[in-house]
């Protein structure tokens, strides 16, 4: 059954957030009942409840209607938390942003005006970002085995580090990091050779000849001929299961390289996440999904791993914290400031709106990707008969506009006592502005103007 009491935030902004519904289902201009925001409205928590809803701010909500490049936009938050920290230290405070890399852009800021602030909700931990990097090796190799440099890094970042610390493990009991500029002599060498091989199969698939035997100075050095000899061993089986599904592939692959549970568990989850992307994005190919794995591994999508230091998230008193808005789901601050509310990040799906799934250089702004799944689907049924150009795109439009529409919903709901709204004009912002988005609007006129 519902629950909607909550004493999370104060009451003017749970009236907010229950007038976003009212709009969303009642007065918005492009989206359906079934796409719009649903009930239960939010009660506040009945007299006497342990939890009671916290005192409201002065004002509680505040929406920045000036039209303000991202620069701006950014220097005047910064400038209001330099206020604003002196005298709350003890309260908790967060800048949600929609995506990383206004996020970035942010942090760099509070950096420079010399503000405390947390940034660990916006970037992935050092050892998630450790594992996915050697997983994107891999798998880029697999998908351009004719790479020699490739090869190389494969070797070099890859399996003699893993190879070493397992060693360490056997003789010492206890792994330890390589230490820089401590690689062996003839591992640097053999990487160095692998790096200029024209026919890298020569070594990964020998027939009329051998890499190997061309190596003289391997003479009289079993062990180590013994490592490459199952370094290739392993390269081949990679290579052969290059027919395998996305996940199968990553998964086959974590199982050759790790042994820790976390690095485990983690290869699972990006092998689901991989194969995700694959179902929704059928044009990708393994390259592209080499390249998100890269992604993951430079923070530029963001992933929680298993480790201590991506657990257990709590807001600390006199910090700012810089979160995304999807980031921030299920946590919670005193004061929220919710930025790039704009048209961009926050589109309702009307036609005068951009859309970043639609390129400027395709015909009639079609959205390439839905409505290839569109075609698709028609196919399998038999005939493109019934396939309506730019059907799949407008309702990718609401789709997207139905989302934005809940994250919006999640970014108000984050605050406790104080909530600012504020939007940009985007990055051509004298050739091209954008406007402050739908809900943005319609919300705003039902707060009442603060006195300045």
């Amino acid at each position: 059954r519902d629950l909607p009491n909550s004493g999370r935030s104060a009451l003017p902004i749970i009236e907010l957030a229950n007038t976003l519904i009212t709009w969303s289902r009642a007065e918005h201009p492009a989206i359906t009942l079934d796409l719009a925001l649903t009930e239960p409205y939010i009660e506040p928590t009945p007299l006497g409840d342990p939890q009671p809803n916290p005192p409201a701010g002065k004002p509680a909500v505040y929406f920045h209607e000036k039209a303000l490049p991202p620069s701006r936009e950014t220097e005047m938050v910064v400038r209001s938390l330099q206020r604003w920290l002196p005298e709350y230290g003890d309260r908790t405070v967060a800048v949600l942003v929609p995506d990383n890399a206004r996020g970035f852009s942010l942090v760099d800021a509070l950096k420079q005006a010399e503000l405390p602030l947390d940034d660990n909700l916006l970037r992935t931990d050092n050892s998630t970002r450790v594992t996915a990097r050697m997983l994107a090796i891999v798998v880029g190799y697999v998908a351009d085995p004719q790479s020699a440099p490739l090869l190389q890094s494969l070797w070099n970042d890859v399996w003699y580090p893993l190879a070493a610390a397992r060693q360490a493990v056997q003789g010492d009991g206890e792994a330890e990091a390589l230490p820089a500029g401590k690689v062996p002599e003839p591992v640097r060498t053999f990487g160095a050779a692998l790096g200029k091989l024209r026919e890298p199969e020569s070594f990964v698939f020998p027939e009329r000849r051998d890499f190997l035997d061309g190596l003289a100075w391997l003479d009289g050095m079993d062990a180590f001929r013994q490592m490459i000899q199952e370094f290739r061993a392993t390269v081949q089986r990679w290579a052969k299961a290059v027919v395998l599904p996305v996940d199968e592939l990553l998964l086959t692959i974590g199982n050759d390289l790790f042994d820790a549970p976390a690095d485990l568990a983690l290869t699972h989850r990006l092998a689901v996440l991989l194969a995700k992307l694959a179902n929704e994005n059928p044009d990708l190919r393994l390259p592209d999904l080499a390249g998100e794995l890269e992604n993951i591994a430079q923070n530029k999508r963001r992933m929680l791993g298993f480790t201590e230091d991506s657990q257990g998230y709590v807001a600390k008193p006199g910090v700012i914290t810089v979160a995304t808005m999807h980031a921030a789901k299920g946590l919670e601050w005193d004061r929220v400031y919710l930025t790039a509310v704009n048209t961009f990040s926050f589109p309702s799906g009307l036609p005068a709106e951009q859309y970043r799934s639609e390129r400027w250089y395709v015909r009639d702004d079609l959205n390439l990707v839905a409505e290839a799944e569109a075609q698709l689907r028609q196919l399998r049924m038999g005939t493109l008969d019934d396939y309506q150009p730019g059907a799949a795109s407008m309702q990718a439009r609401l789709d997207l506009a139905a989302e934005r529409l809940r994250l919006f919903y999640v970014g108000i709901t984050r605050a406790r006592r104080e909530l600012i709204v504020t939007y940009n004009t985007g990055r051509r912002h004298e050739s091209d502005p954008l406007g402050p988005a739908l809900p943005f609007l319609a919300l705003a006129r039902t707060v009442a103007p603060v006195a300045k």
